[in-house]
């Protein structure tokens, strides 16, 4: 990680090395010169009218001027023992981060304690489904009593399966062609075959 940071951080030391730093008022001359030149180019290149030559010319004189009046002190690098103490600090902070006792330790959850937990809720789920089964086979199938249950049992079966099985989809459609129009489980069947039938 420290030697990571150090690479990540290295092209800071090259900044300034291309030549003289600039402050803002050479970096707005140069900025506002090379503008008049491109004015230049594109009027012998028919790129641009007479005229929009002339007003765009006029706008970066004028910006020049303004430019010309800056009143900055020269950059004279200063800041680089400051910039070279970050490029050398960064690094060392994200190997400090590696070291022991510098990290809270945060025991992961074990495997088998994840198991347990997994095989509790299908358990919950078997005794759902067989109850809901139980349920639906002494009422009448085209009730509202039997639209509620085979909402619930099409559910408990895609959470057991993870995922919308043709059964759950089967009981998804009988529940909504019976359920009342304004029932609470309504919407669960439509957004359920909705998904089904999108896949």
């Amino acid at each position: 990680m420290g030697i990571l940071a150090l690479i990540l951080m290295t092209p800071l030391l090259l900044i300034g090395r291309g030549g003289a730093m600039r402050n803002r008022r050479e970096t707005a001359l140069a900025l506002h010169r090379a503008q008049l030149e491109e004015l230049e180019r594109d009027l012998a290149d028919a790129r641009i009218a007479p005229a929009e030559y002339k007003a765009a010319r006029l706008e970066v004189e004028r910006r020049l001027l303004l430019a010309d009046g800056f009143t900055e002190r020269a950059l004279d690098g200063n800041a680089r023992f400051l910039l070279l103490a970050t490029v050398l600090a960064v690094p060392c902070m994200a190997f400090a981060l590696y070291l022991p006792g510098s990290t809270p330790f945060v025991p992961s959850e074990p495997h088998a304690k994840w198991v347990a937990q997994q095989e509790a809720i299908n358990i919950r789920l078997v005794g759902l489904i067989t109850s809901l089964r139980l349920h639906l086979a002494s009422v009448d199938p085209n009730s509202v009593d039997a639209s509620q249950g085979e909402a619930y049992l099409a559910e408990a079966l895609s959470e057991q399966a993870g995922g919308i099985t043709p059964e759950a989809l089967s009981y998804f459609r009988q529940s909504l062609a019976n359920a009342p129009p304004d029932a609470s489980w309504r919407q669960l069947d439509e957004r359920r075959i909705a998904e089904a039938t999108a896949n």
